[in-house]
């Protein structure tokens, strides 16, 4: 049987922006404004360490 390599798992975090709840979460937890979270996950995709890396660098 083969493996289904594209499904994410559950347990996967991921930043989701759909609702205000979730976008002022992710702002607090990153110390960024939701414009600067937005821009970040525009630019670099929604995994949060990848966010946290691209906001220290436009510091």
């Amino acid at each position: 049987m083969s493996e289904d390599n594209t499904r994410q798992g559950d347990d996967e975090l991921v930043i989701n922006l759909d609702h205000d709840w979730e976008r002022s979460n992710w702002s607090r937890w990153l110390n960024c404004s939701e414009p600067e979270l937005l821009h970040a996950v525009e630019s670099v995709g929604a995994d949060p360490d990848n966010v946290r890396r691209f906001l220290r660098q436009a510091r």
